[in-house]
């Protein structure tokens, strides 16, 4: 049980870290988490979200900031360990004139590891991006390497408490590596059943937004819907 408190502490250490920077908003951030086990190795996975800022502030008027869809395939190299590609399609101010597109391959490996009745969570993942260039609509190339550090803590068969922070670090030749975002969660979870749980609770993403490392912080209430099928008839491994 030690570790995933850790963990939980962990995320609030660094999102206080954080939070000492420049420019805030707060919002919502509505989410849909599904999975699916296909088979004794192979499983899917889609995660969508949006962000939202639903007033009017010195940094623009009432609007959605983001959308996010994320669509998966797993394989499951032993029950603990997972490597995952995926693409993920993302909007920047989708609904405005000056809308931003972004094509973005990851891949990734999962590392859980149960202790006592909670689970422990480590994830390396790799990113290549392409992002739109608004004036010229092109798009150029990036890519970062990100690593996750998460827990979570059942109470009881139905609530549990789940906590993440995530580093991002750029690794695009020529330019400087360097640490320039953050996600940090601490979220309550609710089991209706097997395939069905709400996760609600605090969201933190910042990101540098200039050459002079001024951060722009988000604050976000993120209700999320996690749902999951399994097709397998194998259960082990």
């Amino acid at each position: 049980m030690k570790t995933p408190v850790f963990t939980v502490l962990f995320s609030i250490a660094c999102v206080k870290n954080v939070l000492a920077q420049n420019i805030d908003i707060a919002g919502l951030f509505p989410t849909l988490d599904h999975s699916g086990q296909l088979s004794n190795r192979f499983s899917y996975n889609n995660y969508w979200f949006g962000a939202i800022k639903p007033y009017a502030s010195a940094e623009g008027s009432a609007r959605a900031l983001y959308l996010y869809a994320e669509n998966g395939l797993s394989y499951n190299i032993t029950d603990k360990l997972s490597f995952t590609n995926s693409y993920v399609y993302e909007r920047q101010q989708p609904f405005e004139t000056n809308a931003r597109n972004e094509h973005r391959l990851f891949q990734q490996f999962t590392l859980k590891l149960p202790v006592q009745q909670a689970t422990f969570k480590q994830r390396i993942r790799f990113d290549e991006r392409w992002i739109e260039n608004t004036e010229t609509q092109k798009f150029h190339f990036s890519h970062r390497i990100r690593y996750l550090l998460g827990g979570t803590v059942p109470f009881s068969d139905k609530w549990y408490l789940m906590s993440y922070t995530e580093f991002f670090f750029n690794t695009t030749k020529g330019a400087q590596f360097q640490f320039n975002e953050n996600w940090s969660a601490l979220q309550l979870g609710y089991n209706f059943n097997a395939n069905n749980a709400i996760e609600f609770g605090y969201l933190f993403v910042g990101w540098i937004k200039d050459n002079h490392n001024n951060w722009f912080n988000q604050h976000y209430l993120q209700t999320t819907w996690v749902s999951k099928l399994n097709f397998n008839k194998h259960k082990t491994l």
